[in-house]
């Protein structure tokens, strides 16, 4: 049982945040002159760095809401690594196949597939 506030609503806008997301990479991507594997975990160093050092700036005394950036943003940034490490492996904890160069468009695919599908 999700806690109170997790409505359809608010799982559904946390998806929406990660599909958007996973489309900017995929962009960027199609630009990049890396593997797949090698460009989420670049990315996911990266964007973590790149909040952090915004968050410390702009807002030095908002601890409380740059705790919550981050945790966004570590939220990304898990999903990159770990579909990073699913490129590694071959394979996702469902045991389906993750092919490097295809991973990302499979990974929206799926979002997309569980934004239409899902019901709390």
């Amino acid at each position: 049982m999700p806690p109170s506030g997790f409505n359809q609503k608010a799982i559904n806008g946390l998806l929406k945040f990660v599909e958007a997301n996973y489309e900017l990479v995929a962009d960027q991507y199609s630009e990049a002159n890396l593997s797949e594997q090698e460009f989420l975990e670049k990315t996911s160093e990266e964007l973590e760095a790149q909040v952090r050092s915004t968050l410390t700036e702009r807002f030095p005394d908002s601890a409380r809401l740059n705790g919550g950036v981050e945790g966004l943003t570590t939220f990304v940034v898990e999903c990159y690594r770990d579909l990073a490490q699913e490129i590694i492996s071959g394979r996702d904890k469902y045991n389906r196949s993750v092919v490097d160069g295809k991973a990302i468009q499979k990974e929206l695919s799926q979002i997309r597939s569980y934004l239409s599908e899902f019901r709390l």
